[in-house]
């Protein structure tokens, strides 16, 4: 386990500006998703296909999927995965105040 100690010059808490930053980082990735997924799903459709079926087939089996298609799902797949390991890790911390 990590553990940071802040302080402030200020005489006021600093905790809730902690918990509100955090906040604002957990909801910029939230949108970061949102918008893979959105991505991902535009995939999907377009090639009658789940992301999870694509990375598993790969895309020298799937003839009607470009090269350059297929680089740019599997970097959102990929962009999805890091974003929500980067959620993850944000929603474990705890600030004790």
């Amino acid at each position: 386990m990590s553990q940071v100690m802040l302080k402030s010059p200020r005489g006021e808490a600093i905790g809730p500006l902690v918990i509100s930053a955090l906040d604002a980082k957990k909801n910029e990735i939230l949108t970061g998703i949102m918008k893979t997924k959105q991505k991902l799903s535009i995939f999907e459709k377009t090639f009658s296909l789940s992301t999870s079926d694509f990375i598993i087939r790969g895309h020298q089996e799937i003839s009607q999927i470009s090269e350059m298609d297929a680089i740019e799902w599997f970097g959102e797949h990929e962009t999805l995965k890091k974003l929500q390991e980067k959620l993850s890790r944000l929603q474990e911390i705890e600030v004790c105040t």
